[in-house]
């Protein structure tokens, strides 16, 4: 390769294979820093507090929408969302590093530079250039409207999206260049893995069917075989989402086809504008009527509509038709057609941006074709803007840190949205209670009709012991929706900590009259008859509750305290064995152990303690246990580490020191709540 130079050598496959690492490894480079951050936003709801994910089968997944599973009821746009290759990622993330938010993040991470990679393959098969290719990609990975994306676990869904969108785009331009048929293998199941990441793909087959046209290569007198195999991958998916997600996309109805136009050309030029000067950014855009009425940003939709075929009239620009029709096609489901989420979003961007890099890069690969040093000037810049891009994505990256400092700057960037509001509430709740009730508090002023800050202001004051006004907030709540069984589960929850049984129980039967088949009800129904003094209703109430889902922890635990309370050892093992299998942890591994104990089979029991322990070794209260049955055992060195352990952990506690001061006597000390003994 000596005597070549630089555009020539990285047109050979081990210059491709260079560009192809330098993509990548950048890409992970500028995103490193978030291997360290935390589960944040939808990440608590997708993963972290999902009822379903951790026990589910892989072949469940498909069969349920991508919110199954969420401890809040989703309803409007969110409950037709069908993403089960998203889903089925998580699961499998789960099970290798067990709710290890630092794992997820590293996925994401993968996948972020597979997907700009797979974006620079699309590139070099369009511009047939590795120096443009590696330009593209790189600006392509620097961008700082992905950060969302990249640094939000959540925001995996457009990633796999665009990795799979660009894998099937990169064969179907590969068999135009190679002149093989065999690329068109590649591009039905790529499709097919794009659409269960994320509806947006339903549009790439349009873009199968005019591909020649856009490159400007001649039609294959075979080309109908690709063309009808991506619309049967189509209509294959549409058939398991109809089975999946019953849902109809809603379809916005109260304002006139006028004014959704015209919404529909300023959300496409917002994206326009958002791409070429993304340093304005915004962790939500809110839902606005103004969007109904012309903005300036309907001058951006315009100039990108119009200017791209002008160009494109000139033979050497005909290749960013490419780009223009791959933005537009995956742009349009996000503009405001459908209420499918969001006014807009940065990470909505991700993969139609593919596209306007594949324009930009075009153009200006193809300026003054002739004239090197300008040709030169022109790359230099762009590398310049590569760098500002990169520079603004790590300061960008830092917001995505944690909870706290995501929707703190949602406040500062949409300071008229209530959700921004009482997110942050949610994520300080535990901490500094007040300052999340002001902040409900504050939302409500902006929207007094939004449920989630009176659902959670009356948590937190139940939390609290003010029961009266979080019966309030509920009760404003049912009003706002009277038939919302979030609402009247929380409503009854909040009556039974006030101690009003009878009204609990009345809500709870209205409540399973909306929505009989809810295991959630009878559980908490259970609850309420057993502080009413009524155990035998209440066991009939959890057998109905694990009939309608079996794996229910709280049911099967609750059912297992009332099992072992008649004598039933046996029969409450059995069940215990059950829920430890599908959830393991310390706690559940000690009661197990506990009931093993009042069994009197302390070898198990030994061994469910120990289990415990390895999960987690700090658990005190299967410490306290272990070193209980050890010193019974004899094993009094054994005994002796692990009560010292529970001492250091809880010296508070007047078992923990009762069981500390039998290994390690004070002289003239006894054992005292609250007081801790000379080392």
């Amino acid at each position: 390769m000596e005597g070549k130079s630089l555009p020539d050598r990285l047109r050979t496959p081990a210059g491709l294979a260079f560009v192809l690492a330098a993509v990548a490894l950048f890409s992970v480079g500028l995103y490193l820093p978030t291997a360290q951050y935390s589960f944040v936003w939808d990440d608590e709801t997708l993963i972290v507090g999902n009822s379903l994910l951790a026990h589910s089968r892989p072949a469940d997944i498909f069969g349920r929408g991508f919110w199954a599973g969420s401890p809040e009821p989703v309803t409007g746009p969110g409950a037709a969302y069908y993403r089960p290759l998203v889903t089925l990622s998580f699961w499998l993330d789960l099970k290798l590093s067990h709710t290890n938010p630092h794992w997820f993040h590293i996925v994401n991470l993968l996948l972020y530079a597979l997907a700009a990679v797979a974006v620079t393959l699309v590139l070099w098969e369009l511009l047939h250039s590795g120096v443009w290719a590696l330009l593209g990609g790189l600006l392509f990975a620097a961008h700082s409207s992905h950060v969302e994306s990249a640094a939000f676990i959540s925001g995996r869904t457009d990633i796999m999206l665009t990795l799979f969108t660009a894998i099937a785009a990169f064969a179907l331009l590969r068999s135009f260049r190679k002149h093989n048929r065999l690329w068109w293998l590649v591009v039905p199941p790529a499709f097919g893995l794009a659409l269960l990441s994320k509806e947006t793909a339903v549009l790439f087959p349009l873009l199968v069917v005019l591909a020649p046209l856009l490159v400007g290569v001649r039609y294959d007198r075979y080309y109908w075989v690709p063309v009808l195999a991506t619309v049967l991958v189509l209509a294959g998916y549409l058939f398991l989402r109809a089975g999946a997600v019953p849902v109809p996309i809603p379809f916005e109805g109260r304002v006139s086809l006028g004014a959704r136009l015209v919404a529909i050309a300023n959300t496409f030029g917002l994206y326009i504008r958002m791409f070429f000067w993304p340093f304005e950014h915004h962790a939500k855009y809110p839902a606005s009527d103004a969007f109904f009425v012309p903005t300036p940003n309907l001058i951006a939709a315009l100039l990108f509509i119009v200017t791209v075929p002008l160009l494109a009239l000139r033979r050497r620009f005909v290749a960013t038709l490419w780009g223009y029709a791959w933005t537009i096609g995956f742009l349009l489901p996000v503009v405001s057609i459908a209420s499918i989420g969001p006014l807009a979003a940065e990470r909505l961007l991700y993969l139609p941006s593919a596209g306007l890099v594949m324009v930009v890069v075009t153009i200006l690969s193809r300026l003054l074709t002739f004239r090197v040093r300008t040709r030169q000037v022109v790359g230099a810049g762009l590398t310049v803007v590569i760098v500002l891009l990169g520079a603004d994505s790590v300061m960008r990256t830092r917001i995505w840190k944690n909870a706290e400092t995501l929707f703190t700057a949602m406040i500062r960037e949409a300071p008229t949205a209530p959700s921004a509001y009482a997110n942050l509430a949610d994520a300080i709740a535990g901490s500094r209670p007040d300052s999340a009730l002001a902040l409900y508090d504050h939302a409500l002023r902006l929207d007094q009709g939004y449920i989630h800050a009176h659902l959670h202001a009356a948590i937190r004051l139940s939390q609290k012991g003010d029961h009266r006004r979080a019966i309030h907030y509920l009760r404003v709540a049912n009003e706002l929706q009277p038939n919302s069984v979030l609402v009247l589960n929380n409503l009854g929850l909040a009556f039974l900590a006030a101690g009003e049984t009878d009204s609990a129980l009345a809500t709870f039967a209205h409540a399973l009259t909306v929505q009989p088949g809810s295991a959630l009800l009878h559980l908490n129904r259970a609850n309420v008859l057993v502080t009413a003094g009524q155990p035998d209703e209440a066991e009939a109430e959890l057998h109905r509750a694990l009939a309608l889902d079996s794996t229910l922890p709280a049911a099967r635990t609750m059912l297992v305290d009332r099992l072992k309370q008649r004598g039933r050892y046996d029969s409450a093992i059995v069940l215990m064995q059950g829920v430890v299998r599908d959830q393991p942890s310390a706690a559940y591994f000690n009661r197990l152990g506990s009931l093993f104990i009042s069994a009197g089979d302390s070898a198990r029991a030994g061994d469910s303690y120990e289990r415990a322990l390895r999960l987690d070794s700090a658990f005190v209260p299967a410490l306290y246990n272990q070193s209980v049955l050890l010193a019974a055992r004899g094993e009094s060195a054994a005994a002796r580490v692990l009560a010292g352990n529970a001492y250091r952990l809880r010296p508070d506690l007047q078992a923990i020191r009762e069981l500390y001061l039998q290994f390690n006597p004070v002289p003239g000390d006894s054992p005292r709540p609250g007081t801790v003994p000379n080392q």
